[in-house]
Formats: C-alpha cells, structure tokens, sequence
C-alpha cells in the first residue's frame, strides 16, 4: 500500500469513529469550491470581474477597481454606483424589475445581476453526462443533519431536496434554524437578491449579527461531526466563525478538535508516496489558533463514500416526526391531555423512548459470520444482542454520563488515562470496551465498568484497571483530571 493511500485509510478510519461517537449525523459546511467543481461557478474575484464585464458604464477591467480598494468587498462597494446608475439609465428598457426602484437599496441592482449570473449556471447543470456524475450521486445519499453554506447557487437545494431552506436574517430569527434537514444559506441567495452579502456595507452588517449566528450554531460544533468542504484554510468566513466558537470547543491550541474535519482538494493529482498531515493549524483573528482534522484528496468520491451512513432514517421522516411532537408540545388542548408519569419516569434514556413511540430498533448483524469472542474478564460473546446490553453507551452517551456537553472531553479522558497507566482502553475489545463491525464502519461502545472508571478518574479517585493480560493497573491520582 502507497503512503498516500494509507494516509487516506488512516484518515477515513478516524473519521468513521468520530462518525460514531458522536451518535449524530455531520453537519456540511460548504463553500464555494463546491459550485466551482459542480457548476463551474465563478469564485469571488472572478464573479466581480464578471459583473464588471456585464455593465456597459463601466470602462475599467477588474486591476483598476482592485488598486482603487483594500479588499473585495470593498471593490464590490465601487460597482454599486455602477450598477445604480446604470439602471437608472435604463428605466424605461424594464432591464431590471420595477420594485427595485421602489426602495432605498442601491446594491440591489447588483445583486439581481448577481442573480442572473447563477441563473444561468444553474440552467446549464445537467446531472446526467456530468463529468463528477459518480461524485454527485455519491453526495446525494448522504443524510446530513444539515447543510451551512455561503453560496448563493441553489445547486445544494437539488442534491438535498428533502432539505428545508433558511436564508440570509431568517437563519438567525427563524427558530427552525437549527431542527434537523435544513440548508442555512448564511450569506443569501440567488432567490431572494436583497439577501446576498457581498458588498463592504453587508459585511458590516453581517459581522454585527455574527454573534447571534454562532450562538444558534454553537450545539452543532459541540454535538455533531462538522465536515467543511470547498473553503481555503485561510477563508476569512471561515475563521470568523472559528474564532468564535475555538474557546468553547477547546482549552488548548494544541489539542486537535475531534470533530472538526477540513477537507482539502487538490486539483494536481497526489504522489502516492505523499503523506499528508492528517491534522492543520487555522490562524484565527486575535492571535487565537484551532488545529482540526485535516484531509487532502483529489477526488470526493471516497470522502462521501466514508461519510455515508447506513441505517438511517430518511430526513423527510425525522423532519416530520419533530413537527409532530412539537406540535403536540405547544397544542392548545393539551391541558386535556394525561400524561402517563409512571411510564414516562421509568423510561430511561432516549432509547428506549424512542421505541415506545415507534422507532424500531435495527437488528445489528455485526459480528461477522456470528463468530464467537473472548474479552477479558468476560468470557466467550457469541450473540450481538448480548454486546450491546454489556457495552450501552457510544463516547457520545459516555460524555453525558460523565457531565460534559462535548464527546471531545470523554476522548481526552481517555488518553489522559492511557498516558497515567499505559493502557488504552480502546486498544481491542476488553471490558471496557468493545468494537462492532457495522457495514464498513465499526461502532465503539463503552461498558458501565469503563464509565465508573472515567468517573473516578475525572474526581482525581483511585481506580484499578484490569490490563490485556488480566493484571490490575492501579494509579491514585493526587488532583482532578482537567480535559
């Protein structure tokens, strides 16, 4: 096996895992990459110099607007002008629609010229015969939680039909924003031009409510696996974001984020004797740092292939499931409802109140060929069934046990844990821990045993920890373990 491809393999492994504890579907941040792949969209620089190609008025290429500004939005701030009064001169040609004329928005002249330039790439999008045809269907069984983008194409509105659309304020106000099978289209889109950001004043604007933005976005970053695709590493939207969120998701520069995965294609075919680093350091504002997960592919297909879930419910399903719970929650009859308390407080976990209300559980065929297996301390498991009552809880599950909003901290647990002893408890199946083939992925579970050490290693307790070999492992810890 080459460099490269074990690189690849190491990296899709961990990712899976990650997949897996967190008991979540990923959220896809997307960027403009993506539209550049698919609908051979203009980026940023070249859709301005496409908007000043289309203006008649405008007599200077691109270079002399750029000297004229410090930044590309500001450089889109001296078309507006252009724009305005172009339209203006146009009145009576009905080049634009009326109701532009009526408010006291200037830029929208612009941004519905913007409009037509994604229009047209839209028309031009033919799935059947695409040249990345495999990669797009490849994408399209995903099942994402949601999908956040900065992108004013609607090509994601097609991969992802059963997806709920929010744009521009609506992200922020909406209190649908973050339920599960939404497109956050943060920076507008071609549909509704009034939303697009693009110009010095939107960004403005948008940085004042950025807050409130990573404040409704913020359970997604502790909960769920977050993949971005088609940004730079050094996208300032990106690292906005990141600055914010970089405090509460880790205590140090150092640490890696689990849960956050940068992907990063390249358009030059890749050496097999490359080896990539599977970890990058973003600089974000403020001289503050956040290293992630890091990918280098040229290709998706096996991305998307690693990110598939199998076994998931449909989002249309679970879109509707939430409605109906919400709507029951908040119905005005329901002071004429009983609730059954005895039921209710005996339900235990999320689990098994899914059941009662109809989710059946999957039959986990996961032992292959049904072999038989010997953990430590346990004897001879034959039955999955038997696996999964010993070993309950995914690091997710573990996290909560534990008192922490994030997996993230219940992993460093652990390796703090491997460091004191020089045991991994997640080395191979033991009472601690157990691995369960699923599909092409393997489910990590965690015994009640394995929490009650954690918890005792989290209050600076002493605990015992029984090796590979059946010999006790003893530390007494002197201070709280910090994670």
């Amino acid at each position: 096996m080459s460099n490269y491809m074990e690189y690849l393999e190491e990296s899709f492994r961990n990712l899976q895992w990650t997949l897996n504890d967190s008991g979540t579907r990923p959220i896809l941040f997307v960027g403009t990459g993506i539209s550049r792949r698919y609908l051979d969209a203009p980026n940023w620089e070249e859709l301005l110099k496409t908007l000043i190609e289309h203006n008649p008025n405008i007599k200077h290429p691109i270079g002399y607007f750029k000297q004229n500004s410090s930044s590309l939005p500001e450089l889109a701030s001296l078309l507006v002008d252009y724009y305005k009064d172009f339209a203006w001169e146009q009145f009576e040609e009905e080049i634009y629609p009326k109701d532009l004329y009526e408010g006291s928005d200037k830029s929208l002249f612009l941004k519905y010229q913007i409009r037509k330039v994604f229009e047209r790439l839209m028309s031009d999008f033919n799935l059947e015969g695409h040249r990345y045809q495999s990669e797009i269907e490849l994408l399209k069984k995903l099942q994402p939680h949601a999908i956040i983008t900065t992108n004013y194409d609607k090509l994601l509105e097609g991969i992802f039909p059963e997806h709920q659309v929010i744009v521009g304020q609506q992200v922020v106000k909406s209190k649908d924003a973050t339920k599960i099978g939404r497109i956050l289209k943060i920076h507008g889109c071609m549909e509704k031009p009034n939303e697009i950001i693009i110009s010095n004043e939107d960004y403005k604007s948008f940085e004042k409510k950025q807050k409130y933005l990573t404040a409704k976005i913020l359970t997604y970053f502790m909960e769920h696996p977050i993949i971005f695709l088609g940004y730079s590493v050094s996208d300032d939207n990106i690292k906005s974001i990141l600055s914010d969120i970089v405090g509460i998701v880790t205590e140090s520069p150092d640490e890696i984020v689990d849960n956050i995965w940068f992907i990063d294609w390249s358009k030059d075919s890749i050496s097999p004797d490359e080896r990539p680093p599977q970890d990058k350091n973003i600089p974000l504002e403020e001289g503050k740092n956040i290293r992630v997960n890091y990918i280098k592919l040229n290709s998706f297909e096996p991305l998307f292939d690693n990110l598939y879930q199998e076994d998931v419910s449909s989002v249309n399903a679970l879109i509707d499931f939430q409605d109906m719970v919400y709507n029951i929650i908040k119905s005005k009859s329901i002071s004429e409802l009983s609730v059954d308390y005895v039921t209710m407080r005996s339900t235990e976990n999320e689990n098994s109140l899914a059941e009662k209300i109809g989710f059946r559980k999957i039959n986990p065929e996961l032992l292959e060929g049904n072999q038989s297996v010997t953990v430590l301390g346990i004897g001879t498991i034959t039955d999955p069934e038997t696996v999964m009552l010993r070993y309950p809880y995914r690091l997710t599950d573990v996290a909560r046990e534990l008192g922490y909003e994030h997996f993230n901290y219940a992993n460093r647990l652990i390796e703090r844990i491997s460091i004191d002893t020089g045991f991994n408890i997640k080395s191979g199946n033991n009472r601690y821990y157990f691995g369960l083939r699923h599909g092409k992925s393997i489910l990590r579970l965690y015994s009640v045993e394995a929490v009650e050490i954690l918890k005792k290693a989290k209050n600076g307790e002493e605990y015992i920890l029984l090796n590979d070999n059946g010999e006790e492992i003893s530390i007494e810890r002197n201070e709280v373990v910090t994670v």
